[in-house]
């Protein structure tokens, strides 16, 4: 069925295709009101861009994305953070012009300067021997300033925030923006990440840096009530009429509330003419995770064999409360320690995670769904 609006995407999810997430948005508003530092922590394709562009847009305040998945240096990370900063003026004043002579009045000096592309203003730094969190620090500042001319609020979103502490071993960049981030009268810093243990190890060590410097958002998985809610809106609109429960109970079967599969089913589902049956949301998931079996096969013949094996084991078995608990060993067939090896392993990984009643689960629907048909 046509429509105007991708109303599941399965990247970022905006207007109405965002679900729910009223209570973390009520928390993220605050702090950049009242310019606290926060962290979004879940795992990946969970939604947490999606939370925060939603989230700044209702705020009406100039932004930059700064998006550091694909940075593998501290120069690659100066850039991201020089990209977003071009960006965010072009945001502060439309007219390009105008904004060129905005940046230039506070970035233009013997190392910086604004030019004007076609995307729009470009901040640029020369070649120097001073190492890029000098440069960073001296930019923020700058940027500070600027904020300050204009009266204007600022926010820096960095995504794919962990990827700072595999790159700067001294911890250089993160002491820069600690720095800034506690000084700032004007800018409002959201970091958002996606693998646990490098979080941990960045906002949890009392050595680093970040350390207590953020208040903290943790996604889970969106409830069933709140998706019923918003599938049956997009149903009523695209079929005149409501699901049914069963069809319902198939979806969140199926994808587990895991917001990325929970999109992929219900997009699949929109090409039908008519209100679908359960029977076709399980025709459409299990052609999907024939198509993508070679994808995950390839994914875990990177695991060991005893992390694919406790991986299978917890798939089959939807996973269990008492990993280490006789019953599991015997299940499993594993050792106690090999069991609990592995499993520190796969958890860091974000191959598992415990839910709400404290079982440890497989995170990952698909390779559940294709773990549970497969041997050891």
């Amino acid at each position: 069925m046509d429509t105007d609006f991708d109303l599941f995407p399965l990247s970022v999810a905006t207007g109405p295709a965002f679900c729910n997430r009223k209570t973390e948005i009520d928390r993220l508003k605050n702090c950049i009101e009242n310019r606290r530092p926060i962290l979004l922590a879940s795992p990946r394709r969970y939604g947490k861009t999606s939370l925060a562009l939603n989230t700044i847009q209702q705020t009406k305040i100039p932004y930059a994305q700064i998006d550091l998945f694909s940075a593998v240096d501290e120069q690659d990370i100066e850039r991201c953070i020089l990209k977003g900063i071009g960006k965010l003026i072009s945001r502060m004043e439309s007219v390009p012009k105008r904004a060129l002579a905005l940046a230039s009045e506070i970035f233009d000096s013997s190392h910086i300067r604004a030019v004007l592309s076609k995307v729009g203003v470009s901040i640029e730094i020369s070649k120097r021997k001073e190492k890029p969190a000098y440069h960073v620090l001296d930019m923020l500042e700058r940027l500070e300033r600027l904020a300050k001319k204009t009266d204007k609020k600022i926010i820096l979103f960095f995504d794919e925030f962990q990827c700072i502490g595999e790159i700067s071993p001294d911890h250089a960049m993160e002491s820069v923006l600690r720095q800034v981030a506690q000084l700032t009268q004007s800018i409002s810093f959201i970091f958002s990440g996606s693998n646990r243990h490098l979080l941990h190890e960045l906002f949890d060590d009392r050595n680093r840096p970040f350390y207590k410097l953020c208040e903290r958002i943790t996604l889970e998985r969106i409830s069933q009530e709140a998706y019923a809610k918003h599938i049956q809106k997009v149903a009523l609109k695209i079929w005149k009429t409501a699901l049914s429960q069963t069809v319902l109970d198939t979806l969140f079967n199926y994808s587990e509330c895991h917001p990325y599969y929970m999109n992929l089913l219900c997009s699949r589902l929109l090409l039908a003419s008519r209100a679908p049956t359960s029977d076709l949301v399980e025709k459409n998931w299990f052609q999907y995770v024939t198509e993508e079996r070679s994808s995950v096969a390839s994914e875990i013949d990177l695991l060991s064999k005893n992390q694919r094996k406790l991986l299978t084991v917890l798939s089959r078995t939807n996973g269990t409360d008492a990993p280490l608990g006789q019953k599991f060993i015997q299940q499993a067939n594993m050792s106690k320690a090999t069991i609990d090896q592995s499993l520190t392993f796969l958890e860091k990984r974000d191959y598992l995670y415990k839910n709400e009643h404290g079982y440890m689960k497989v995170l990952d629907p698909l390779i559940k769904a294709v773990l549970s048909e497969s041997l050891f």
